[in-house]
């Protein structure tokens, strides 16, 4: 019976690596829960060794009840080899016109996710360097907490 357990284990294992490699997840959490523009350029590295597939990319935004806004503003560079190839300006709304916020969460922090490009293809093997910064009037921005990006390949 032993060995049957450690078959399985070793089947899950190998699934859950697997199951694993179709995307890369990017966390990067703010210091005293605020969005600096001049300290916090987020930069996060991704590197594309598939130039047939098509991705979906997501972003994930970690905020808490002290985030004074209804909307977040976001500017999003895409770099291969320290070149500009895609700028970006998303706006996506984190609270109804009521103050009622969308994200999912339990207490004081609310996690939202946004798509922000569907069935991106990269156009070379090599490193992508996503930069963001948000585009709101105050500086620093308070009530931020956590900031990602999630890369999926499409099947």
């Amino acid at each position: 019976m032993t060995n049957y357990y450690k078959y399985l284990l070793i089947i899950f294992i190998i699934f859950f690596v697997v199951s694993c490699q179709n995307k890369k997840t990017f966390i990067y959490k703010f210091n005293n829960e605020q969005w600096d523009i001049q300290q916090d350029t987020i930069m996060f590295i991704y590197n594309a060794n598939k130039v047939e597939s098509s991705y979906n990319v997501s972003l994930f935004f970690r905020n808490n009840i002290n985030y004074p806004y209804r909307n977040i503003y976001m500017f999003i560079d895409i770099l291969h080899n320290h070149d500009i190839i895609q700028t970006d300006t998303l706006q996506y709304a984190v609270t109804d016109k009521y103050g009622r916020w969308y994200g999912k969460g339990i207490g004081d922090t609310k996690d939202n996710y946004f798509l922000f490009e569907q069935n991106i293809k990269f156009q070379k093997v090599g490193a992508y360097t996503f930069n963001i910064t948000h585009g709101m009037r105050n500086n620093p921005l308070i009530g931020c907490e956590k900031i990602g990006l999630k890369i999926s390949e499409n099947d």
